[in-house]
Protein backbone atom coordinates (compact mmCIF):
# COMPACT_ATOMS: atom_id res chain seq x y z
CA UNK A 1 0.00 0.00 0.00
CA UNK A 2 1.02 3.74 -0.81
CA UNK A 3 -0.37 6.32 1.34
CA UNK A 4 -0.22 10.25 1.25
CA UNK A 5 0.23 11.97 4.85
CA UNK A 6 -0.62 15.46 5.42
CA UNK A 7 1.57 16.60 8.18
CA UNK A 8 -0.26 18.98 9.81
CA UNK A 9 -3.49 19.97 9.32
CA UNK A 10 -4.16 23.86 8.35
CA UNK A 11 -7.37 25.20 8.78
CA UNK A 12 -7.46 25.74 5.03
CA UNK A 13 -6.60 22.00 4.53
CA UNK A 14 -9.31 21.41 6.75
CA UNK A 15 -12.17 23.38 5.20
CA UNK A 16 -10.96 22.41 1.50
CA UNK A 17 -12.84 18.60 1.78
CA UNK A 18 -9.75 17.25 0.64
CA UNK A 19 -8.73 13.51 2.23
CA UNK A 20 -5.63 12.90 4.86
CA UNK A 21 -4.21 9.53 5.04
CA UNK A 22 -5.10 8.28 1.96
CA UNK A 23 -4.18 5.39 0.13
CA UNK A 24 -3.64 3.62 -3.26
CA UNK A 25 -3.30 0.57 -4.82
CA UNK A 26 0.30 1.59 -6.56
CA UNK A 27 3.00 4.15 -6.76
CA UNK A 28 2.34 5.84 -9.95
CA UNK A 29 -1.44 6.94 -8.28
CA UNK A 30 -0.39 8.19 -4.90
CA UNK A 31 2.34 10.33 -7.00
CA UNK A 32 0.04 11.86 -9.09
CA UNK A 33 -2.33 12.42 -6.60
CA UNK A 34 0.44 13.94 -4.36
CA UNK A 35 1.32 16.15 -7.56
CA UNK A 36 -1.83 17.59 -7.98
CA UNK A 37 -2.96 18.49 -4.40
CA UNK A 38 0.47 20.07 -3.69
CA UNK A 39 -0.55 22.29 -6.43
CA UNK A 40 -4.33 23.28 -5.80
CA UNK A 41 -3.11 23.93 -2.18
CA UNK A 42 -0.30 26.06 -3.03
CA UNK A 43 -2.64 27.96 -5.60
CA UNK A 44 -5.76 27.94 -3.69
CA UNK A 45 -5.50 28.02 0.07
CA UNK A 46 -4.80 31.13 2.13
CA UNK A 47 -1.40 31.63 1.03
CA UNK A 48 -0.15 31.67 4.56
CA UNK A 49 1.84 28.22 3.79
CA UNK A 50 3.52 26.95 1.39
CA UNK A 51 3.26 23.09 0.90
CA UNK A 52 5.93 20.30 -0.14
CA UNK A 53 4.89 16.93 -1.27
CA UNK A 54 8.12 14.67 0.02
CA UNK A 55 8.75 11.22 -1.71
CA UNK A 56 9.30 8.37 1.41
CA UNK A 57 8.83 5.45 -1.40
CA UNK A 58 5.99 3.95 -0.06
CA UNK A 59 4.53 7.19 1.46
CA UNK A 60 4.41 10.77 0.34
CA UNK A 61 4.41 13.62 3.27
CA UNK A 62 2.69 16.81 2.57
CA UNK A 63 4.90 19.56 4.58
CA UNK A 64 3.93 22.32 5.11
CA UNK A 65 5.84 26.05 5.91
CA UNK A 66 5.00 29.44 6.84
CA UNK A 67 5.54 31.43 3.05
CA UNK A 68 7.65 33.84 3.80
CA UNK A 69 5.85 37.97 3.28
CA UNK A 70 6.98 39.87 -0.05
CA UNK A 71 8.15 42.92 1.15
CA UNK A 72 8.46 44.59 -2.02
CA UNK A 73 4.32 43.83 -2.82
CA UNK A 74 3.76 47.23 -0.76
CA UNK A 75 6.51 49.40 -2.47
CA UNK A 76 4.88 48.27 -6.26
CA UNK A 77 4.55 51.84 -8.13
CA UNK A 78 1.55 51.98 -11.02
CA UNK A 79 2.83 52.14 -14.53
CA UNK A 80 1.75 55.66 -15.17
CA UNK A 81 3.50 57.16 -12.10
CA UNK A 82 6.70 54.97 -12.96
CA UNK A 83 6.62 56.63 -16.68
CA UNK A 84 5.58 60.34 -15.09
CA UNK A 85 9.24 59.77 -12.92
CA UNK A 86 10.87 58.22 -15.44
CA UNK A 87 13.94 60.75 -16.94
CA UNK A 88 13.74 59.00 -20.55
CA UNK A 89 11.58 60.71 -23.07
CA UNK A 90 9.61 58.46 -26.03
CA UNK A 91 8.11 60.47 -28.62
CA UNK A 92 8.41 60.90 -32.84
CA UNK A 93 10.02 63.68 -34.10
CA UNK A 94 8.55 64.42 -37.56
CA UNK A 95 10.99 65.90 -38.66
CA UNK A 96 13.75 62.99 -38.88
CA UNK A 97 14.02 61.15 -41.79
CA UNK A 98 13.98 57.21 -41.15
CA UNK A 99 16.91 55.14 -41.58
CA UNK A 100 17.06 53.66 -45.42
CA UNK A 101 17.22 50.19 -44.41
CA UNK A 102 14.48 50.51 -41.65
CA UNK A 103 11.92 49.03 -44.11
CA UNK A 104 9.87 52.15 -44.57
CA UNK A 105 8.48 53.37 -47.83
Amino acid sequence: MYTIVIEEECSCFKKSGMENNMTFENREDMLNKARVMECLMNQQFCMTHYFEAVDYDTKIVMHRTVRPVDEDDDDVEDAVDLVRSSKMTIGFDGSEASPKDAGGN
